[in-house]
């Protein structure tokens, strides 16, 4: 069921985010020049243990929303359960204030993608599980590849490599998103978005580079394509940037055009 803007709005009015970890990010990361949201390019961000990109055509507006709401979700997933202990809930966590707040997502259950396909290093897998759980037109590919190939060739120090790090692997565990945002012709906003979940038996670093199958780790993922109601999104908007603005210099990355 669809949340309305006054369960929407209420949810957030009822966020408390004390106590959340504020990780503070290097000098360098920190003061990284960045680009700012621009309807009229192809885009991409860091968001906590997330990839987000944008096609051409999406709102400035509505990308500094899903962003923020991104980082909502992740916020209230680390203060609730433990992303180490328990990757599942975590997942499970971060989808329900997604839905909280007016994003509609369907369960479409987890599948084991080990023993499918050739990709030996995670980045390649990424593509790779992509093109099957997502089938994404050959635009929606092209920008989806771009961005990981960004964040792939970003360099030790700089808020992406940073964030995504800190955030996605945990131990033995790694556990990150990647989402796509499109506006239709009618004006609807769309997300497809992929959960990933690599678990190992010894630590994990520099997860992209990771080679799951020599390490004999499991890749699991999960898809949705995600709609979402773009006048309720921006008009909750600076409700939600009231909640997360003390934790934006931590967990957002500079903006990347891809």
């Amino acid at each position: 069921m669809a949340i309305g803007i006054t369960q929407a709005r209420q949810f957030v009015s009822s966020v408390n985010l004390s106590g959340t970890p504020r990780t503070i990010l290097p000098q360098d990361a920190a003061t990284e020049a960045t680009e700012v949201f621009d309807q009229a390019k192809r885009q991409a961000q860091v968001v906590g243990s997330s990839l987000f990109s944008f096609a051409e055509g999406v709102d400035a507006h509505v990308r500094e929303a899903i962003s923020d709401s991104a980082l909502l979700a992740q916020l209230l997933a680390n203060k609730y359960t433990s992303a180490q202990a328990n990757p599942l809930a975590w997942f499970a966590a971060y989808a329900d204030v997604l839905q909280n707040i007016g994003w509609t997502l369907q369960d479409s259950g987890w599948t084991d993608y080990t023993a499918q396909g050739t990709a030996a290093e995670v980045n390649d897998k990424i593509i790779e599980v992509i093109k099957v759980a997502l089938a994404p037109a050959p635009g929606a590919l092209a920008i989806l590849t771009s961005a990981v190939s960004a964040l792939k060739g970003m360099q030790s120090g700089g808020s992406w490599f940073t964030i995504f790090n800190r955030e996605s692997q945990k131990a033995k565990i790694a556990r990150f998103q990647i989402g796509l945002v499109e506006k239709e012709e009618a004006g609807e906003v769309f997300v497809s978005l992929l959960a990933c979940l690599i678990e190992a038996q010894n630590e994990i670093t520099q997860v992209l580079f990771f080679k799951f199958r020599a390490a004999n780790a499991t890749f699991k993922a999960t898809s949705n394509k995600v709609s979402i109601n773009r006048a309720a999104l921006t008009d909750l908007g600076p409700d939600i940037r009231s909640k997360i603005r003390a934790y934006q210099a931590d967990y957002l990355s500079s903006i990347a055009n891809i």
